[in-house]
Order: C-alpha cells, then sequence, then structure tokens
C-alpha cells in the first residue's frame, strides 16, 4: 500500500488556469522509517513549492505595473530575460520583462524593468538574516554545511559567501548608529531618551581582554565582552573594542534598550 500527497497551489482571481499541481509525493507505509517526510524529501518540496509561490508572486507585481499610471494603458514589452533570487528554500528562477515607457508623459528612459523594483538584493532578506545568526556563533564554512544539511540552498553557497553577505549586515548595522559624541550620562546612548529603571532584576557582566595584532607585534587591543540578562528575557551578549569603537556607547545602549532598559 502506498500514500499519494499531492500539493495544489493558485491564485485567488478564480481563473481557470490559476491551479496547478506544485509536486505529487508517493511513499509507502509499512515500516516506520517510512512515515511523514524525509530531510531529502521534504527539501525537494520546499523547493518546487518556493518556485511556484515566488512566481507567482512576482508575475502579479509584475502585472500591477503592466499599465500606465498616467492613461491606463497597456504597457509594451520590449524583451524577457531571467533574474535569480536565492531564498531560504532554493534559489528562484524568474522572468524579468523590460517594458516600454507609455508616450503620454515623458520619461527619462524609454524602458523600465519593473522587477528591479521588487528585487532590490539578490537574496532575501530571512536567508541574509540566518547566514548572519549562524555565521556570529560558528565558522564561516561550518555555517554553509550546517544550512546545506537543514535547508535546500543554493548548493553553490560557501564560506566566502556567508562572509560577504555577514560583512555586508554588520556594516549596513554600524551605518544605523550614530557616534557617542552626543550621548550624555542622563540619557539613552541608543535614541537619546531619557532613562529609565526595568521592572524585576537585572543583571550586565563585563570583562575584557588584551588581544595581539600580529601584523604590528608591538601593538595590542583591549576587547569588551558582556552580557545582559534581564528577569524574563533571554541573555543578550555583546562586545566592543574600546580604543576602535566610536559607537561603544551606543552600541551598548541598543542591546540594553532592546531588554526594557532604556525605553523611549
Amino acid at each position: 500500500m502506498r500514500v499519494k500527497v499531492q500539493l495544489v497551489i493558485g491564485a485567488d482571481d478564480g481563473g481557470p488556469d490559476t491551479i496547478h499541481d506544485v509536486a505529487v509525493l508517493e511513499k509507502d507505509c509499512q515500516r516506520i522509517e517510512q512515515l511523514g517526510l524525509t530531510l531529502a524529501e521534504a527539501e525537494q518540496l520546499l523547493t518546487q513549492l518556493q518556485q511556484h509561490v515566488v512566481t507567482y508572486q512576482a508575475a502579479a507585481f509584475v502585472t500591477l505595473r503592466s499599465q500606465c499610471d498616467a492613461c491606463g494603458g497597456p504597457l509594451q514589452r520590449k524583451e524577457e530575460t531571467t533574474r535569480l533570487l536565492r531564498t531560504l528554500f532554493g534559489t528562484v528562477l524568474l522572468t524579468s520583462p523590460r517594458l516600454y515607457h507609455c508616450r503620454c508623459q515623458a520619461h527619462k528612459t524609454t524602458t523600465f524593468r519593473p522587477l528591479t523594483v521588487l528585487l532590490t538584493e539578490s537574496t532575501t532578506p530571512e536567508l541574509l538574516f540566518l547566514e548572519t545568526k549562524w555565521a556570529s556563533l560558528l565558522s564561516y564554512g561550518m555555517t554553509a554545511r550546517v544550512l546545506k544539511d537543514f535547508l535546500p540552498v543554493d548548493e553553490t553557497l560557501n564560506a566566502t559567501t556567508v562572509q560577504n553577505h555577514t560583512l555586508a549586515v554588520a556594516q549596513r548595522c554600524e551605518g544605523e548608529l550614530e557616534e557617542d559624541q552626543d550621548v550624555v550620562a542622563d540619557s539613552c546612548p541608543g535614541n537619546g531618551g531619557p532613562l529609565s529603571l526595568p521592572k524585576g532584576p537585572f543583571s550586565v557582566g563585563l570583562d575584557g581582554g588584551y588581544v595581539r595584532d600580529w601584523e604590528q607585534r608591538q601593538r595590542h587591543f583591549e576587547v569588551i565582552v558582556g552580557k545582559a540578562v534581564p528577569a524574563a528575557q533571554p541573555a543578550t551578549c555583546f562586545g566592543f573594542v574600546q580604543s576602535y569603537d566610536t559607537k561603544a556607547k551606543q552600541r551598548l545602549g541598543v542591546v540594553l534598550q532592546s531588554q526594557g532598559v532604556l525605553d523611549t
């Protein structure tokens, strides 16, 4: 006896061609190891489902922008190319049409690609988040291997890709912090708001150590690390190099504010 599972996806416009089979899986049910989905089967189904979902979403986005905003007339297509989007559940190949601007209004360019407005990055934020989260706990190479073990991510994902993505996310976070020169003792380093005490006990531990700069052996720098432990929330670790970091107070303030120590 075999069990047949069929996944179906469709749009909500009620059209006759909006319902399609995504995947069909047949499994025996004679032994315990045949029950449920294996990791390989789950990855395969997720990859197929993701491809269909993202394709429908991208097509709907392009359709909404295939008419002139001024006169409502349809925009003509010049050509079509493809775009790759790396997601948590596989790399998706999308059709990216190039449309002519309507002649009822003047434009700086003759054509445009609507999908470029949606695909501002080649990797989805959720995949970047997991890469960065695991890279903060493990090596870049181990992070790539862990993600490949449990998720249908692109096989080309490697340590260099994880390192570049982690660095880009870190630089973006750094850009959101202001310098420390305007921070005063009675204000929140995160946003300058007034200080307030949290509810319940709250502990903050600090420690430091010196690390030698091996490129210039005569120099060393001090690393400050710590852990903020609120009463009813998970602990958060933080760290900075005091002699180099111009945003140390801002960084610590953001951590404490996220745990309710510094309210806005």
